[in-house]
């Protein structure tokens, strides 16, 4: 939430799960008329760096990267 612009004094009122899922529905938004303009209208950089970050997460680059990681005993980190 943090990398999304979540702001730190209000953490333990975010829900995570429900963002995340603001941010992998929000390219369905696009699939109808209304739902571009609201989309276009709106300022998504949260909700687009966490769908971003989301997405990356469950890539098989972060996999290899976090398995390197560990394999150089950085999973500490």
């Amino acid at each position: 939430m943090k990398l999304a612009g979540g702001c730190p004094s209000l953490a333990d009122k975010l829900n995570v799960d429900a963002f995340l899922e603001q941010a992998r529905s929000y390219d369905k938004a696009a699939s109808n008329p209304v739902g571009w303009y609201i989309r276009e209208l709106s300022h998504p950089l949260p909700v687009m760096r966490a769908r971003e970050i989301d997405e990356w997460s469950r890539s098989q680059e972060y996999k290899t990267l976090m398995q390197k990681m560990f394999q150089m005993g950085l999973n500490k980190v």
